[in-house]
């Protein structure tokens, strides 16, 4: 399958990685709007800068969208409107109007379209789902879950993820707390009630040299989700070094189950009185960027297999996000900042 990318930022760059080290597809080129960046990329990837998006997508089977979230919609029906997949990165839109619109013409499209909910791969959220599924934990009463970093601290320069041209999809909450948002949903089998939701947005780093920041960068939230468990889930980019990472915590009628991504693949679990460590062993075929949770590279490789095959039609079991599931996360992501900027 060829695949070309639409973005040559960071996350652009870790799509191309993961082509490269596929063996289900390669690398069909790249489009930005900066060149000099897709140049860069191409360059540095053996492969095409194609200088319209129009070019790429004649190149190409498939195409993954890492551009601003506020191009994904219209880049998303230029795609599909050519009859390619697409692989959209999160969130998947600026408005739950630009989803719908998404959504609705997904579900006549040629080809697949699919999210970039990478974390559905990661090691740790498989086995736990294993455990949730199998029911070694009975039924889960409260889940804790939080996703912390340190970038509102270390970037000292204003970008458009400060600013509310995304209509805030790029502060903590839309940018980090959607994966979180994701997870639940996959975990669990039904989504976040945001009825039963209370928020706390916040901005810790207010300015970034002589330019006001205008997104959240720590956000709390507090709820429940329709099939039953309460959670709570921290989103942050503004956490000091030391408590940076993923964490997760389960607990249920028959154990509990916690995990913490400083401590790499590692899951701790609890059916009785004593806590079980279980180590999740595998071996690396990318190298994870500093300050990643243990597996993140990888996730792309898998993410990026389960779509090449769904776009194949090769049986085997999906943990695919489609624009379905896209869709769902965006309606709780804009109720969630919704009653943030209330309170």
């Amino acid at each position: 399958m060829r695949v070309g990318i639409v973005g040559a930022g960071g996350i652009g760059h870790t799509h191309a990685r993961a082509v490269a080290a596929s063996d289900t597809a390669s690398l069909a080129g790249v489009f930005d709007l900066d060149q000099d960046k897709a140049w860069a990329l191409a360059h540095a990837m053996g492969t095409t800068a194609f200088t319209t998006p129009a070019d790429l997508y004649e190149a190409a089977d498939g195409v993954v969208i890492a551009s601003p979230n506020r191009t994904h919609a219209d880049y998303a029906h230029e795609a599909i409107a050519t009859g390619l997949s697409v692989l959209c990165e999160k969130p998947m839109a600026v408005s739950l109007a630009q989803a719908t619109g998404m959504r609705t013409l997904a579900a006549d499209a040629p080809g697949i379209c699919a999210m970039g909910f990478n974390y559905r791969y990661l090691q740790v959220i498989r086995e736990t789902r294993r455990h949730i599924d199998e029911g070694t934990l009975g039924r889960i009463l409260h889940v804790d879950v939080a996703f912390k970093r340190a970038s509102a601290l270390t970037r000292k320069h204003f970008t458009w993820r400060d600013s509310a041209e995304e209509r805030l999809t790029s502060g903590a909450l839309g940018d980090l707390g959607v994966h979180l948002i994701d997870l639940l949903h996959f975990l669990f089998g039904g989504p976040v009630d945001p009825a039963a939701c209370q928020v706390a947005l916040r901005t810790k780093v207010a300015r970034k040299g002589s330019r006001t920041v205008e997104v959240d960068d720590h956000t709390f939230v507090s709820g429940r989700l329709r099939t039953g468990p309460s959670f709570t889930l921290t989103a942050s980019k503004a956490s000091q070094p030391h408590e940076t990472g993923l964490t997760l915590a389960l607990t249920g009628t028959r154990g509990e189950l916690t995990h913490d991504s400083k401590d790499g693949p590692v899951l701790q679990l609890r059916t009785g009185v004593d806590w079980e460590q279980i180590k999740l062993l595998g071996t690396a075929r990318l190298d994870d960027p500093s300050g990643e949770v243990t597996g993140w590279a990888d996730s792309f490789v898998d993410q990026l297999h389960d779509w090449t095959r769904a776009v194949t039609a090769a049986p085997g079991p999906r943990t695919l996000a489609d624009f379905e599931d896209g869709h769902r996360a965006q309606q709780v992501l804009q109720d969630l900042l919704r009653i943030g900027a209330r309170g």
